[in-house]
C-alpha cells in the first residue's frame, strides 16, 4: 500500500470521474471539445490545490476505446499528461473505467490503451492495483482509498464486501465504476449495484463512476455514497439537460466528515452543441432518413425483447459496424 504523507489538519479528497477525453468531438459536439475538458481539469486542479487535496477519478479518463482512433492522437495525450503532472503531488489517483479497456473490455488490454500512457508516465496512480493511505503522522489521521475497475457487477460487489480498511486507516474509501444507486437492478443490460446492497461493507464513503447522471450525495447505513455524474458532457442524448456539472471535496478529519460540492464553470449546453444539432436537422429532413425510418417502424414492431440493449441489437442484426458505432457514440 502506498503511503501518501500530507501535512494539513483535515485530509481533502477532490473527486470527478468520467472525464472522457478525445481530440476530436464525440457525439454531437461542436464545440473544441478537447480545450473544454482540459480547461474543466484544470479547475479541478486548481480546487485540489486550494484545499491542498489529493486527486481522485473514477476511470473512463478517455473517450474512444480504440487506440489508434484519431481521437486518441498523440498530441492529445501530450496534453493530457502534461495536465495530470500539473497537480498537487504530480498526478491522479484513479480506477479504470470501460472506455479506458479494449473492445471486449478486457484488464490486460490496458498497457495498450491511452490510459496504458498516463501510467507508464506516472501522471496517473492504479488504485486498483495498489490502494494508497494518506496520513498525517503527526495527528494520527489516516485515509485509505481504494478502487474497483468496471467489471461483472457480482464480482464488484463481493470485492467491495470482502475489502477491509488498514489497521491504521481512521476512514475508508472506496472507488467503483459500475451502475450504482439507491436500488439494485439493471440499466442498459448491465446489472445496478444497490446503495442497500452495500449497506454492511466496511466503507465510509463510496464514489460511484461510469453514471453520467446525478444521484447526489446520500448515506445508507454507515456509507454515504456521492454519485454526481461525468465531468464531461460527451453526448447530448446521455445527459440530463438540468445536471450541472460538479466535483466534491470530501474533507476528512479525526473527529468528523464533510461534503462539499463545487460547480464546474461550463458553456451553456445550446452553445456546445448547436451546430451539431442543425446537422442533425438536416439528415432528418434528407429522403434517405425518412427511408430509413419507414422501415425502422416494421423493424421495431417485430421486435419482443424489453431490454434496450437486446431491442439495439435485433434492430442492428444486419450491419453490425452500425451496432459498433452506435454502442461506441452512446458509451455502451
Amino acid at each position: 500500500m502506498l503511503s501518501v504523507p500530507v501535512s494539513i489538519e483535515r485530509i481533502n479528497l477532490v473527486w470527478s470521474t468520467d472525464w472522457h477525453l478525445s481530440a476530436t468531438p464525440p457525439g454531437r459536439r461542436a464545440d473544441d471539445y478537447l480545450a473544454a475538458i482540459l480547461a474543466k481539469l484544470e479547475f479541478v486542479r486548481q480546487v485540489t490545490q486550494r484545499v491542498q487535496g489529493i486527486a481522485l477519478c473514477g476511470g473512463d479518463v478517455f473517450h474512444i476505446k480504440s487506440a489508434r482512433h484519431p481521437a486518441n492522437s498523440l498530441s492529445m495525450l501530450a496534453l493530457a499528461t502534461k495536465s495530470l503532472r500539473l497537480f498537487q503531488t504530480g498526478m491522479v489517483y484513479g480506477s479504470v473505467g470501460n472506455h479506458d479497456l479494449g473492445w471486449g473490455e478486457r484488464m490486460d488490454s490496458l498497457p495498450g490503451q491511452p490510459l496504458g500512457v498516463l501510467l507508464a508516465a506516472g501522471a496517473y496512480y492504479p488504485l486498483w492495483e495498489d490502494p494508497i493511505l494518506v496520513h498525517n503522522g503527526m495527528l494520527g489521521l489516516a485515509v485509505q482509498v481504494e478502487s474497483f475497475p468496471y467489471g461483472h457487477a457480482e464480482e464488484t460487489l463481493e470485492r467491495i464486501m470482502a475489502s477491509r480498511r488498514h489497521p491504521s486507516a481512521k476512514w475508508h474509501v472506496g472507488i467503483v465504476h459500475a451502475y450504482g444507486g439507491p436500488e439494485g437492478g439493471s440499466y442498459w443490460g448491465e446489472k445496478t449495484i444497490g446503495y442497500d446492497q452495500v449497506a454492511g461493507s466496511d466503507f465510509d464513503f463510496l464514489l460511484w463512476g461510469h453514471d453520467h447522471s446525478s444521484k447526489g450525495v446520500n448515506r445508507v447505513g454507515s456509507t454515504t455514497h456521492i454519485q454526481l455524474g461525468s465531468l464531461a458532457r460527451a453526448a447530448l442524448d446521455s445527459d440530463q439537460e438540468e445536471r450541472p456539472v460538479v466535483i466534491a471535496v470530501v474533507s476528512l478529519a479525526r473527529e468528523d466528515s464533510k461534503v462539499r460540492e463545487i460547480a464546474v464553470p461550463v458553456k451553456p449546453l445550446e452553445e456546445v452543441f448547436a451546430v451539431a444539432d442543425q446537422g442533425v436537422r438536416k439528415v432528418e429532413k434528407s429522403d434517405e432518413m425518412r427511408r430509413f425510418f419507414a422501415g425502422l417502424e416494421e423493424k421495431v414492431g417485430g421486435i419482443e425483447a424489453a431490454d434496450p440493449t437486446e431491442a439495439l441489437k435485433e434492430l442492428c442484426k444486419d450491419e453490425p459496424r452500425l451496432l459498433a458505432l452506435v454502442r461506441e457514440l452512446c458509451g455502451l
